[in-house]
């Protein structure tokens, strides 16, 4: 523990030594996927992940709040797939081959700010010291270290990002965000405000489900479902070509199903047969609704409209349930843009921890580490003009 000015910071390991209830106010926000039960969750997911939490108090007030992590990034996981194979052969010999001591402001499994600090009364340049010797702390084995995610569009993380840049860090390019903002509309009335090429696609690929006799359902004790689920995740996590990590275990999706029972849901998809075809696990809480992990059996859903399906019809559900806001996540960029999202960026602020290879290794980090943008295009229509407006079928469901 430190202590200046009045104000004292600590670190914990555990979640469940955090005040709970203000992290899901203050950092989490309302956001189902960052609140304290899910980060519970990881933390019993992946044992072999350090998490640390910053508290920063003033008296018996706390007025900071963040969440650092450390663990072995397998860079063979960026590298083509016989790389991988072959590292796997080498690690029997040497474990740490291809990999390297990551520490982050965050998670993998979370995006946007990670922290936060009550402006009133800890200034911004005492929040990132103790934020930054806490990364000291809990990632004293990291080689790299992350602060993520800054938004590029809110001034006060530009301004905290700036901080650390100042400081030696490197400005790296994450995935952008994929949001769809209702603010109160209903599905149908977002469906009017689409662009007119994305209606008659949009149009056209759920009809195209209706008539494959794809329905979906949503369920809410998903239990039962993960045995048969699990291997569809599996198959989506072997073949993403983008934002690659390790995989969740079988016992993660126990684990939210026990900790986030009113939160979390499957949206499953069964083909006319009644043959379990894809699904996604999902948060709905505090105004967002989060698909946030989905499974696909690509034998049987390659070249359907089963994404698009399933896509559409979280946005049904975010409005159905008043949520402003649905957080479509990152990559597939395409087809998010189609059903409406707009893409936030995000950037992160990048360090070599060892000092004597941080002048040949820093400036490099942009290069290395910068995700590819993906293009933006127009979502919504320019006039209201359009006979070509009426809202996609719901019989698909």
């Amino acid at each position: 523990m430190t202590a200046k000015a009045g104000i004292t910071t600590k670190v914990v390991p555990r979640i469940h030594d955090v005040p709970q209830a203000l992290w899901d106010d203050k950092v989490a926000r309302g956001h189902p996927f960052k609140s304290a039960a899910f980060l519970s969750c990881l933390e019993d997911s992946f044992p072999e992940r350090k998490f640390g939490y910053l508290i920063v108090s003033q008296g018996a007030d706390v007025v900071g709040l963040a969440v650092i992590t450390e663990e072995r990034l397998d860079l063979s996981l960026l590298l083509p797939e016989q790389v991988g194979t072959l590292t796997q052969g080498v690690r029997k010999v040497l474990p740490g081959f291809l990999s390297l001591g990551l520490g982050m402001v965050g998670t993998f499994e979370t995006a946007e700010r990670h922290w936060w600090y009550d402006a009133q009364r800890v200034s911004e340049h005492d929040f990132a010291r103790a934020l930054l010797a806490a990364c000291d702390e809990v990632c004293g084995n990291a080689a790299l270290l992350l602060v993520r995610d800054f938004m590029e569009a809110l001034p006060e993380d530009v301004r905290l990002e700036s901080w650390f840049l100042q400081r030696g860090f490197k400005q790296v390019a994450n995935h952008p965000m994929a949001m769809v903002t209702l603010d109160g509309l209903s599905s149908e009335a977002h469906f009017q405000r689409l662009k007119k090429k994305s209606r008659q696609n949009l149009r056209k690929k759920l009809k195209d489900a209706e008539a494959l006799g794809f329905q979906v359902e949503r369920v809410r004790d998903f239990r039962p479902l993960i045995d048969e689920c699990y291997p569809l995740y599996l198959q989506v996590h072997e073949g993403a070509s983008e934002f690659k990590r390790n995989p969740f275990p079988r016992a993660f999706f126990e684990t939210i199903a026990e900790r986030m029972p009113t939160t979390s849901s499957f949206l499953t998809l069964r083909d006319s047969a009644g043959h379990l075809i894809a699904f996604i696990l999902t948060g709905t809480g505090g105004g967002i609704n989060n698909p946030f992990c989905i499974g696909m059996d690509y034998a049987r859903t390659e070249g359907t409209p089963a994404y698009y399906l399933m896509m559409w019809k979280e946005i049904e559900h975010a409005a159905r349930t008043g949520c402003s806001v649905v957080d479509l996540g990152l990559t597939s960029y395409f087809v998010k843009q189609t059903v409406g999202a707009e893409l936030e960026g995000m950037t992160m602020a990048a360090r070599i921890q060892s000092a004597w290879l941080r002048p040949l290794l820093n400036p490099l980090l942009p290069a290395l580490l910068s995700e590819k943008q993906p293009q933006e295009r127009r979502k919504f229509r320019v006039s209201t003009f359009d006979d070509d407006s009426q809202p996609p079928t719901d019989q698909a469901a």
